[in-house]
């Protein structure tokens, strides 16, 4: 149980911040002490009196009887001037009793007089500090003088002689003083290197590939974009050991980089627990606040956004869609092994359905599944059409054969020809495929990309990324939130299907 201050009206604990963000330390009542030497004894009794003097308790017995402090009373910090008491023997000491923010009028002290009275301790143990000093220079020149040899006077020195003396004290000082220039170019090169490889705010806006690599966005603006809109809802310095910056430049590297926590302690000089939580503390403020980003956009968006290559065959589309699959490792629980286990990539996965527009944002997702789910249960289920108004073209691969659906909400559905019960495709059908892959491969460069860009999503996530974590009361899982913040970090990136 942290110590608590025993100054009326101070509720501080050991362990907790000041205002200055200084850690607060409790200090026990200082006790007699009583080794057989009087004069100790009479200080310490003096002293005590006086700490319990200032404090101005009364017992809470009898309010006329004077408070006597336990074994367990104590003073914290932010009532003495350097943040402890002073040295027993030290009485002149401003620090040698509390006497700051005591809680009553008649012990506070304004912030002139207390500066007064450590300048003034600090002056008489300077001129103390100067008296040794000189005393011991003293008896170094006596000494120096009594084994001084005796030796006849030698005459005194020509003008040459002076003149040649005066000419090598002056090339010593050039010689000096151009190798202090040296030494001062030396240590400016030096910090430069040191502060490129430092991950800081003015490194990373002077230097856009460093930014680049290590966050996977475009420019420094679109960082403090991002910036702007997640650090209010961050713990700030005094709860946490990192700044609001560092927190999600630490969040930015982890979701890019892939990094271990571990790594990412040493680099921000933190335990990888504190990591852990960091990162997941920084996932949920960044899907609450940048979910929105993934959004369907309206009729008349799609229509003045449509690349070129869309606009002869495929006007009417809306979205292409496909589904992708993230490596997890595999669960203890057999019905979740069974239900994650993909026959496609022979490995237990995620699968989640990812529609993109004509121009490249991604503007649909789907909730995370188990690998063993179909991609057409996992495009009926999604609520995918729901969006869908009349006349709408969606484009997908073969596995997606969902036209009841489609035409139920009087909309369409574009997928290459099968081979079932033919020989070979028609010249017609070829022509057709050909033209369609064209736009669909868009939606797996977009898969592509952004697993690139954050290769977190290329490894084999722990379970421990994979289920529920509801701090914010969201109900979703961790990677459902993982994935949002993925994509919508990736809408900010420039669009990768040209315009013209």
């Amino acid at each position: 149980m942290p110590d608590t201050c025993s100054v009326y009206r101070c509720h501080r604990l050991g362990g907790q911040f000041d205002e200055h963000g200084e850690k607060i330390r409790c200090f026990s009542i200082p006790a007699v002490i009583d080794r057989g030497d009087e004069s100790d004894k009479l200080i310490t009794t003096e002293r005590r009196d006086m700490w319990i003097s200032a404090i101005k308790r009364v017992s809470s017995d009898d309010k006329l009887k004077k408070w006597e402090p336990s074994k367990h009373s104590k003073v914290c910090s932010v009532h003495f001037h350097k943040g402890k008491p002073a040295y027993y023997r030290a009485k002149n000491d401003p620090d040698w009793i509390p006497s700051l923010k005591m809680g009553h009028d008649s012990a506070k002290l304004s912030s002139a007089s207390s500066k007064g009275a450590v300048d003034r301790y600090e002056r008489v143990a300077q001129r103390k500090k100067r008296k040794v000093v000189t005393a011991a220079a003293a008896a170094l020149l006596d000494l120096g003088k009594d084994l001084e040899p005796d030796v006849e006077p030698t005459e005194p020195p020509t003008k040459t002689q002076e003149t040649q003396t005066d000419i090598e004290w002056e090339t010593k000082i050039n010689q000096l003083q151009e190798d202090n220039m040296n030494l001062r170019k030396t240590i400016e090169e030096k910090d430069r290197i040191i502060q490129s490889y430092q991950l800081t705010e003015d490194s990373l806006k002077a230097d856009q590939d460093k930014l680049c690599f290590y966050t996977g966005l475009p420019s420094w603006l679109t960082f403090m974009a991002i910036f702007n809109l997640v650090s209010s809802h961050l713990p700030s310095s005094g709860k946490c050991k990192l700044s609001t910056f560092q927190q999600l430049l630490l969040f930015l590297m982890k979701v890019r980089l892939n990094l271990a926590n571990k790594d990412l302690g040493y680099r921000f000089n933190i335990h990888p627990s504190t990591v852990s939580r960091i990162y997941n503390t920084v996932l949920d403020v960044m899907y609450a606040r940048m979910k929105g980003l993934i959004h369907w956009p309206s009729r008349t968006s799609l229509r003045q956004s449509m690349p070129e290559s869309f606009k002869e065959f495929y006007r009417k589309c809306c979205i292409i869609i496909d589904c992708t699959e993230i490596f997890i490792e595999q669960p203890s629980d057999l019905l979740a092994r069974a239900q994650t286990w993909s026959q496609y990539k022979h490995h237990n996965t995620i699968k989640i359905l990812i529609g993109i527009t004509p121009q490249g944002t991604v503007s649909f997702l789907s909730k995370c599944w188990g690998g063993r789910v179909s991609d057409k249960e996992i495009t009926e289920t999604s609520g995918l059409l729901q969006h869908l108004q009349p006349g709408d073209l969606i484009i997908a691969d073969r596995g997606f054969t969902i036209n009841n659906y489609c035409r139920l909400a009087l909309s369409e559905i574009a997928i290459p020809s099968f081979t079932r019960g033919k020989t070979q495709f028609t010249h017609k059908e070829v022509d057709w495929a050909r033209q369609l892959s064209t736009v669909r491969i868009h939606v797996e460069r977009v898969i592509g990309t952004f697993k690139q860009k954050y290769t977190i999503l290329q490894g084999t996530l722990p379970l421990s990324m994979v289920g529920n974590v509801d701090e914010l009361g969201t109900g979703e899982a961790q990677i459902d939130k993982l994935v949002t913040v993925c994509c919508a970090l990736f809408n900010l990136c420039p669009a990768i299907v040209p315009m013209d």
